[in-house]
C-alpha cells in the first residue's frame, strides 16, 4: 500500500521536473521572405520564402541563427546574460 504511495509521489515529482525543464528550452522558427516573395505569399497557396531564423534560450543565454537557403549563408549570434 505505501509503496504505490510512494511510486506514485516519485512519478509525479519527475514528471514536474521535466516539465518545467521543457519549458526553459524555447525554441522559435521563422521563415524569412523578400519583398517579392511577400507580395507573392498574400495572393497566393503556394508559399515561398527564402530561408529561415532560429530563435532560443537555453539557460538565460540567447542564440539567433539565419540560414538563407538561396545563397548557403548562414549567420550565428550568441548574446550572453
Amino acid at each position: 500500500m505505501y509503496m504505490k504511495k510512494l511510486l506514485l509521489v516519485v512519478m509525479v515529482a519527475i514528471s514536474i521536473s521535466l516539465t518545467a525543464n521543457a519549458q526553459d528550452n524555447k525554441d522559435k522558427i521563422k521563415k524569412t521572405s523578400t519583398a517579392g516573395q511577400k507580395v507573392h505569399n498574400t495572393f497566393s497557396k503556394h508559399k515561398k520564402h527564402n530561408g529561415y531564423k532560429v530563435k532560443s534560450e537555453h539557460n538565460g543565454v540567447k542564440r539567433k541563427h539565419k540560414v538563407n537557403t538561396q545563397t548557403g549563408e548562414e549567420k550565428n549570434k550568441i548574446d550572453k546574460k
